[in-house]
């Protein structure tokens, strides 16, 4: 068969745009360490690399297995290094493209101005006030660079991006070695973390970006919504830093609290820096022109006393505000450097002052005098508070159910929670939401387990008291599976005082559940409807008329199949959604996305056109992971686009009618019979598990110190108890990508369904969404690569023949669908994305592979395990995810 396109294939008759790119760069790398390591290195290197264009599997066999230990650490850092430089030339000549395009492809507008005209100026009047759209920093999966890397590849995709402009030879030249410094100091960095990550590190690295880029590109938004869509804001950022502390006992209070001090001192910095550049401004004499009392007020109480600006009112005003910043930063990092103003109890203080300014310009000098600096300003502080980012807290829900056994058992009350039936631990939990008594006492001893999660849920309430409630977003209760797991954070949250019991019960955080497996989304709609059915005051879950409700992608993907994941997300939001609507509720989703297609990922923009109709009412959060934080949001224009996408999209989308039609039989046979498919080799092949863990470099992950988390909630091997992360990512690096495309054509054969019967089923969008996704993945893949991993494993033939059959199978059926004769044939630019990475990354993976035997032969050399690890993040690295 050969629909499954060649590498060279891929990539002919296409724009040279991101081919130059690439291989200019390259070019810069083999000059850098030609000129740094000497002629016996760079032939090493081109040797290497010759050898893999020929496409010789043979000759590139032989060379790496008599590669030396230090000379194959040597060759993995060249080939991780030219698969980072390919993805920024790629990423630059993207950029361009983009630029240079009149338009998009498809139904997404380019900016939410214009998604307002699509749908209307009545419609986008109603909508864009209640929009609530956040991308949500998590922490995993981790990013495999380190930041130092990160920064150098910032500058030279900088430096990159400067020649996609004509320049003169003097200038060029001087551009030229600005870029050979910058890849000399990128080969000379250390590539591999030789410590395991902590939450402060990521915390750290993660903020990086928001501050280098995502911050920036934030305001440059709002600097141009402010004049149309004047006190909204749509758009708003949160986070898993710090709060997520499910199975990572890593997270704790004192990271919480870090994660705030990290993100109020960038923000009030910001603040602090716009409001300096108004100061000079707003040198304007009341001689000329009036103030309001409001700004005479501010201005008598600034401490700026100098002649010189008496007779100027704003800047004086504008004096004390800036001083009640400091004041403010000091008492959020509990300094004091004795500031005469008084800090600001809350940032809509901070945004009341600036009206105050903005009334008084806009009465006594008009409108136009303004200026966009301070619209800018408020529409950005409105948005960002004093924390920056809303921080979600996270826990198991098993965790829940035992700290509340043992509260009950502490304090002597005649209740044995653990032993109760669902029926009757409700009844327990809406008791003790009755009232406003704590279980908690100061004078007794908890477990280690119990004494930390109270600290951290103490810890949340003194983010409340210093930052507003704002700061906080969401309490997500993983493993939700029954009522009394959606009660029980509510009667925890109680003994921090975050919960309020009582007739007039409310909750300073709203309650999600999340939902992650397929029995999950399918126990789904009877949860909501005992929820709704509770009879507890509705402000305990959240805002009025609201219910947030998180969709699990990742689990529900190893639970059950690419398919039947995907169409049970999609059935779960549809059917809960109109559920809602029938009790006077709206819901809003909360996706949990990775960056791979096996996780959910792919264009977010596109995702969420994609979503049934009725089901994005103007809110939508989604998750970005890991290494797509850098990827989607790494440079300002890169990341105002994304996010201007991503708002656009939801109005776009939350314009749509509430009814849609309903999931289509054919649909709901082909998701029940891949999803069987699925699980007969997943979990009930005896022999999968071992073909798992010998066929893939799974052992070797686990033990890389790519991230904070444990990459297993138990000690076993089950693939029941792997987190989602290392399962994606390790099919992932074998180049199987398994996660994303099997069951599909399993499932179909199962349930009688030709390509015809399919056909006619990607008329609808969510399913054609899918398959779109599922093509990329199986032109990432490779199965004469998967082959070489699956021979590690000494009784692995019969299991990877019937992945590989099923892999043809599911190509020729993604092809019939679409009726093309080649994978991506319809999709230049990402035939191309996958041309370029498969030239650097296939070498690595025959290079990965001779190590892995190596190793697992018995050969513990230190060189050996890090040559590996720097094979684990070039693959990473040019395949753009590690799950």
């Amino acid at each position: 068969m050969d629909m499954k396109m060649a590498p060279a294939a891929l990539g002919q008759g296409l724009p040279r745009g991101a081919g130059e790119a690439v291989h200019y760069l390259e070019g810069v790398l083999e000059e850098v360490i030609d000129y740094l390591d000497g002629d016996e290195a760079a032939a090493l290197v081109k040797r290497a690399r010759d050898v893999a264009r020929q496409d010789d599997e043979e000759a590139l066999e032989a060379l790496f297995s008599s590669l030396r230990p230090d000379q194959a650490v040597y060759l993995a850092r060249a080939f991780t290094c030219a698969s980072m430089l390919s993805n920024l030339g790629e990423d630059v000549a993207g950029r361009r493209r983009l630029i240079e395009a009149e338009e998009l492809p498809g139904e997404l507008p380019r900016t939410l101005a214009e998604a307002a005209d699509r749908v209307g100026e009545r419609a986008a009047g109603r909508l864009i006030p209640r929009m609530a759209v956040a991308p949500v920093l998590t922490a995993h999966p981790t990013e495999v660079r380190r930041r130092a890397v990160v920064e150098r590849e910032a500058e030279i995709s900088r430096l990159m991006s400067l020649r996609t402009h004509r320049l003169p030879p003097h200038v060029e030249k001087r551009l030229r070695e600005d870029l050979f410094r910058e890849v000399a100091l990128l080969w000379k960095a250390r590539m591999h973390r030789p410590e395991r990550l902590t939450p402060a590190d990521e915390i750290r690295n993660s903020l990086a970006i928001v501050r280098r880029s995502i911050l920036p590109a934030l305001v440059e938004l709002y600097d141009g919504w402010s004049e149309r869509f004047e006190t909204a804001t749509p758009l708003t950022l949160g986070s898993w830093l710090g709060g997520d502390r499910d199975g990572h006992p890593g997270v704790s209070g004192e990271t919480l609290k870090l994660a705030l001090r990290s993100q109020a001192r960038l923000i009030l910095n910001h603040y602090f820096d716009e409001v300096r550049k108004l100061w000079f401004d707003l040198a304007v004499t009341s001689d000329l022109a009036p103030a309001s009392p409001g700004v005479l007020a501010l201005a008598g109480a600034s401490t700026d006393q100098s002649v010189h600006r008496q007779d100027e009112p704003y800047r004086q005003a504008l004096q004390e505000i800036s001083n009640r910043l400091s004041a403010t930063t000091d008492k959020l990092a509990d300094t004091n450097w004795g500031s005469r103003s008084a800090p600001y109890a809350s940032a809509a203080e901070f945004v009341a002052d600036l009206e105050t300014i903005r009334q008084s310009i806009r009465k006594h000098l008009g409108d136009r005098v303004i200026g966009a600096r301070l619209r800018t300003l408020i529409a950005v502080a409105r948005a960002c508070g004093f924390h920056l980012l809303s921080l979600d807290l996270r826990q198991n829900a098993d965790v829940h159910e035992r700290m509340i056994h043992e509260l009950y058992v502490r304090a002597s009350v005649n209740i044995d929670y653990l032993g109760s039936d669902e029926a009757e631990r409700v009844r327990v939990l809406t008791k003790e939401l009755s009232h406003d008594r704590p279980l908690r006492s100061p004078f007794l001893d908890y477990s280690e387990e119990t004494m930390r999660e109270l600290g951290t849920l103490d810890a949340a309430a003194e983010v409340v008291r210093l930052y507003g409630e704002k700061a906080l977003g969401s309490y997500i209760i993983s493993k939700t599976a029954t009522l009394s797991d959606v009660l029980e954070p509510l009667v925890l949250l109680k003994q921090a005082g975050l919960v309020q019991g009582g007739d007039k019960g409310r909750s300073a955080i709203r309650i999600t559940p999340l939902l992650e497996t397929i029995g999950d989304l399918e126990f789904g709609p009877e949860l909501l409807r005992q929820w709704l059915a509770l009879d507890l005051p509705p402000a305990l879950f959240g805002e009025a008329g609201w219910r947030e409700v998180m969709l699990g992608y990742s689990d529900s993907n190893k639970d059950g199949g690419y398919v039947a994941s995907r169409h049970n997300v999609a059935k779960a939001a549809q059917t809960l959604s109109a559920q809602a609507r029938t009790k006077g509720y709206d819901l809003w989703y909360f996706h949990g996305r990775g960056g791979s297609v096996g996780r959910g990922g792919g264009p977010a923009a596109q995702a969420v056109l994609a979503q049934p109709p009725g089901t994005v009412k103007g809110r939508l959060r989604l998750t970005e992971q890991g290494e797509m934080i850098s990827r989607r949001f790494g440079d300002q224009p890169t990341a105002r686009r994304n996010l201007e996408s991503l708002a656009a999209s939801v109005l776009m989308a939350s314009a749509r009618p509430d009814e849609g039609a309903p999931a289509s039989p054919m649909l709901e046979t082909l998701s029940a019979a891949s999803f069987a498919a699925y699980r007969a080799l997943v979990y009930d092949d005896p022999g999968f598990e071992d073909f798992f863990w010998n066929a893939t470099p799974i052992s070797e992950i686990v033990g890389l110190n790519i991230g904070s988390r444990p990459a297993s909630r138990t000690p076993s091997r089950r693939i029941e108890d792997l987190r989602a992360i290392p399962w994606v990512f390790s099919w992932s690096q074998a180049r199987f990508m398994l996660p994303a495309w099997f069951g599909f054509a399993g499932g179909a054969a199962l349930a009688g369904l030709s390509a015809a019967d399919l056909k006619v089923l990607a008329e609808d969008n969510v399913f054609a969404t899918m398959v779109s996704n599922m093509e990329v993945a199986l032109a990432q893949s490779d199965m004469a690569i998967a082959a070489k991993y699956a021979a590690l494993h000494p009784r692995g033939k019969p299991i990877f023949e019937k992945i590989r059959a099923e892999h043809d199978a599911a190509i020729e059926l993604v092809l019939a669908i679409r009726g093309g004769t080649r994978l991506l044939d319809n999709h230049l630019e990402m035939a191309e994305s996958v041309a370029l990475a498969a030239e650097v990354v296939d070498p690595l993976n025959h290079l990965q592979v001779e190590l892995l035997a190596r190793r697992r032969a018995g050969d513990d050399d230190p060189q050996l395990k890090l040559a590996i690890q720097l094979t684990v993040a070039g693959v990473a690295s040019g395949l753009r995810n590690t799950g």
